[in-house]
């Protein structure tokens, strides 16, 4: 896993704002206030930052840029400064960039940005993450919240990868991992009275019913895109200055935003789920898996399915998928059919493709919103036993009938 190869992406078709010396000074004024070490720190207020002040929406940014991103972020610091118009709305960014030593902290609010040292360098260090967590959450109040996590994807319990996380040192690249994160974003949206609104993804192949499945109720939508993603992206400036005008939009609402902003050459597919009913799903899917294993099918070979690799791993459409497994018999067809449109018209918020699509393959056909993961061999079939969606579906179950019998 240490070993992997970080997808490159194809910076040649991406968009680079111009951004200038006078711009990088601007946003570089270190407050004096320097963190103490790593998770442990605990943050004095500065003049900036006034607990007492009630914030419509607060847009909390992980941007761990210490690998080949690192050339997109000023362009990134600079949309998000320049969309920050309105009192009621604040962007908290924490950072790591390559070559740096520490952590950066930045509060962006209207007409200001406050930036602070963290003692540590290391952005794949969950506990680290959960301490940015901790310390926005006892700093500012907020109506509503929103968390978005930059940077690269990986297999598929991974994201943001750090690939310096000992600055100085030769080290492996490390990742962030599902297993934690949830228990700490869950946390997080404990203590601000279940107010996040939006989880965001915006990390290559991370739209994934195990992605939705394991943060079904850390918040109320949750954001993510089936295929690559560009970069810089280009939707922060527009995004920020509608919401500082339409407070009242709740996390579904700020999704759709993001991708109408979006340009279309930075994303192929863009899918929203409605949280709130995606833990009916065993009650959907199981019946369906049930009647595919009693149905005695036989083997499918996977180049039946469009498959899409990616970081070693390959995934297909969860409904290209079971639609191509079930048997034709009626009552197999009718579980299918209550799947499909449970997830299409319940489940998923929205979705929207047509957008440029980075890769070697032909454009996908039959999207509908949501990879799933699909194991090589028998050996893979425990890899991500530990995800809650494995325990909660009969999908290996599925596997060992139809895959590997």
């Amino acid at each position: 896993m240490n070993n992997k190869i970080l997808f490159k992406p194809l910076v040649s078709r991406r968009k680079f704002l111009k951004h200038t010396p006078s711009l990088l000074a601007s946003l570089l004024l270190v407050d004096k206030l320097t963190l103490q070490p790593t998770y442990q720190a605990k943050a004095s207020l500065s003049q900036h930052q006034v607990k007492d002040k009630l914030y419509d929406w607060i847009i909390l940014y992980w941007m761990p840029y210490d690998n080949n991103l690192s050339g997109f972020r000023l362009p990134i610091i600079k949309m998000l400064t320049k969309g920050v118009k309105d009192d009621n709305i604040l962007v908290l960014v924490q950072s790591d960039f390559s070559g740096d030593k520490q952590l950066l902290r930045r509060v962006i609010k209207k007409d200001s940005v406050d930036v602070q040292l963290v003692d540590t360098g290391d952005s794949a260090n969950e506990k680290i993450f959960a301490e940015y967590l901790d310390w926005a959450q006892s700093q500012f109040n907020a109506k509503k919240w929103a968390i978005v996590f930059l940077g690269h994807g990986g297999c598929l319990d991974e994201i943001s990868p750090d690939n310096n996380p000992q600055p100085g040192l030769t080290t492996s690249v490390k990742w962030m991992s599902y297993k934690n994160l949830k228990n700490i974003i869950y946390k997080f949206n404990q203590k601000v009275n279940n107010s996040l609104e939006l989880l965001f993804f915006q990390n290559c192949y991370k739209g994934t019913i195990e992605t939705h499945y394991t943060f079904q109720d850390v918040s109320k939508y949750t954001l993510s895109s089936q295929l690559l993603l560009g970069a810089p992206n280009s939707y922060y400036e527009s995004l920020l200055d509608f919401l500082g005008k339409h407070p009242q939009i709740d996390g579904g609402q700020l999704a759709a935003k993001i991708i109408e902003f979006e340009s279309d050459d930075m994303y192929n597919s863009y899918t929203v789920t409605n949280n709130s009913y995606i833990k009916q799903l065993p009650k959907v899917l199981n019946p369906l898996i049930d009647a595919i294993i009693a149905s005695k099918p036989n083997v499918v070979k996977l180049n039946k399915f469009q498959v899409r690799s990616y970081m070693e791993e390959q995934f297909v459409d969860v409904i290209e998928l079971f639609q191509k497994i079930s048997s034709s018999s009626p009552q197999t067809q009718k579980l299918y059919q209550n799947f499909a449109d449970f997830l299409q018209k319940k489940i998923i918020y929205k979705y929207k493709d047509g957008g440029t699509y980075y890769g070697i393959l032909d454009r996908p056909k039959n999207f509908f919103g949501l990879n799933i993961w699909l194991p090589y061999d028998q050996k893979q079939l425990e890899k991500y036993s530990y995800l809650q969606v494995y325990t909660d579906i009969k999908l290996v179950k599925l596997y060992k009938t139809v895959l590997f019998p």
